[in-house]
This record gives C-alpha cells, sequence and structure tokens, in this order.
C-alpha cells in the first residue's frame, strides 16, 4: 500500500508526526509525505512587542477570576507552546534556564499554581492529547488527568466548535474565553461564544502557506502511478493508494489529486471526521473512506493494518 500523508507542517523543525506515523506503520508500506501547508507564527516579529507582551501577560495573568483558553487545533497548541518559549513573554518567569527539561518543569509549575484562575478548553480529544503532550511529556492524557493538576474542556466525538459551545454554555457564562486559532480560521466560532459572553477575544497565532496546487497534484499522481506499475501484484493488481486527510480546506488542496487517483487507482480516503469523509463522498460517491478513532499514529496504522 503506498500512504500519502497530506497534513500540514511547521515551516521549521522536523516533521516528527510523519516519522512516528512512520515508525508505527507496517514496514511494507511505502509512506509519502505530501503537506498541503507550510505552518508559522502569525506575526512572528511582533511576538516580542510591548503589545503581544501585554496580551500574553494579560492572558496568564489573576486580573479576571476565570479564564479559559480554548485550543481550536493540535496546530494552535504548538503555537501557543512555540510564543510561550520565547521567554519575554514571561519576564523573570523563565531567567536561567539551562535546558528543554527545566523550560518543562517551570511550565507546569506554572500552570499548576493558576490551576483554579485558568481552565484549558480543546475542540476534540485529539487537540487535548496534543496539549497534555507538551505540557508533560507523551504520558497519557486520561492518565494526566486523574491527576486533577489541570482542567481540560473538550468534546469527545464528532468535535466541532458549535459542539464545544453547546456543551460547556454554562462555563462560558461565567469566565472570559481566549480563543487560540489560526490566521485563515472562519470567524463561526468566536461569534458562537459571544452569544453566550461578551467576554471573548480571538488570538490569531499562527498562519498557513498554500503548498499544493494543481500541478503539484499532477505530479504527484504521476509519481504514484509509477510506483505502482513498478510494484505489481502477482495476480496483476495495484496496491491500493490511501490519502489521510486531516481538514475539511484540505479536500479543496487535494482535490485534483483524489479525482486523478480515483479514475486509475484502488484510492482510499482517510480521516479521523465523518464531516471531512462527507465532503469527500461529494467529489465521488463511490471513494472508498475509511473513518480513523483519531490522528493519533498508533490508531492509524491499527485501522490500516486491519485493512490490509
Amino acid at each position: 500500500m503506498i500512504l500519502i500523508n497530506t497534513r500540514p507542517v511547521w515551516n521549521l523543525g522536523r516533521n516528527s508526526w510523519n516519522r512516528e506515523l512512520r515508525r508505527n506503520l507496517n514496514p511494507g508500506i511505502t509512506l509519502l509525505s505530501a503537506p498541503t501547508q507550510e505552518i508559522s507564527l502569525y506575526g512572528e516579529r511582533k511576538i516580542d512587542t510591548l503589545l503581544m507582551k501585554r496580551q500574553i501577560q494579560f492572558l496568564l495573568s489573576c486580573e479576571v477570576k476565570k479564564k479559559i483558553i480554548l485550543f481550536t487545533s493540535p496546530t494552535s497548541v504548538e503555537a501557543f507552546f512555540k510564543i510561550l518559549k520565547k521567554r519575554s513573554s514571561f519576564p523573570g518567569c523563565y531567567d536561567g534556564l539551562r535546558n528543554k527539561k527545566e523550560l518543562v518543569e517551570k511550565t507546569q509549575s506554572f500552570f499548576y499554581l493558576k490551576r483554579n484562575k485558568i481552565t484549558f478548553g480543546a475542540i476534540g480529544e485529539g487537540t487535548a492529547r496534543r496539549f497534555c503532550e507538551l505540557l508533560t511529556g507523551p504520558s497519557s492524557k486520561r492518565e494526566y488527568l486523574k491527576r486533577d493538576k489541570l482542567k481540560i474542556l473538550y468534546v469527545e466525538r464528532e468535535a466541532t466548535g458549535q459542539r464545544w459551545v453547546e456543551e460547556f454554555t454554562e462555563k462560558i457564562r461565567s469566565s472570559f474565553v481566549a480563543v487560540m486559532e489560526g490566521k485563515e480560521n472562519s470567524v463561526s466560532l468566536v461569534r458562537s461564544i459571544k452569544v453566550h459572553s461578551s467576554r471573548v477575544l480571538s488570538f490569531r497565532i499562527y498562519k498557513r502557506k498554500n503548498l499544493i496546487d494543481s500541478a503539484a497534484s499532477l505530479t504527484l499522481a504521476n509519481k504514484i502511478s509509477l510506483i505502482t506499475k513498478a510494484s505489481l501484484s502477482s495476480a496483476g493488481r495495484t496496491q491500493p493508494v490511501g490519502i489521510l486527510v486531516s481538514s475539511t480546506s484540505t479536500i479543496t488542496r487535494v482535490r485534483c489529486l483524489i479525482e486523478r487517483l480515483n479514475e486509475s487507482e484502488r484510492l482510499i480516503v482517510i480521516s479521523h471526521h465523518d464531516k471531512i469523509l462527507s465532503q469527500v463522498k461529494k467529489i465521488h460517491g463511490r471513494i472508498s473512506c475509511i473513518r480513523v478513532k483519531s490522528l493519533n499514529p498508533a490508531n492509524i496504522s491499527e485501522e490500516i493494518d486491519n485493512l490490509l
């Protein structure tokens, strides 16, 4: 099988998620990394400005009795922690740090001390898991929550912004809500929160740059065709081709690729959300789709093993 990973990547650093997926996958599976977008901090040059410092300090201060810091995606969590690593956001708090371990310990201690003032929210379980991974390491999210150190409000199944608002309406009414999101995100979530509370602020902390267009899709489709022709089974059947899609916005960018592969290959679209797969079905009703429990590489690998 050929598996195409279309998840966005950060502009700097290694694609650690893709590497983890490779470690979990069956060695016989060919993994192709074809990120649809590149992510970077939004207004990175402005992060150290006085205005940004004041916004971050207010967000983490005790001036407002109750706050919810709401993460809209794993990417928003990653962007948040990248900003925290810039020591200027915490005057004196991170001075003299010697290594990454001390940074993690300081962050854990900081949020533990403010646990009665700050509640964390995550639209879905994958986002909540990513937050705990960056805060505590790769330990189980549920195991960490049992320690009662932090409060995380998240929707377990079929998570959407609207469902999060509906489930935690009472919490919203009594809190200041800070929404961590991308520059290109819709304003619908913030508007939904404002129905229940006027104390809401959007922090657009990252942006996306498109990497795949029609020409790139065509090149990738041709590459896949060459791979499948070179590895025909003894029965003369081509390998199945899986495309991992992590967001509805990705569908628009890989539509050309999906249409091309659906004509000539045994195509399977893999995603963690029914909304994404329903959008894929609108391209062609007969496209095979598989819904995985989450975007955890171990879950994806398990589902693919079951398929094969």
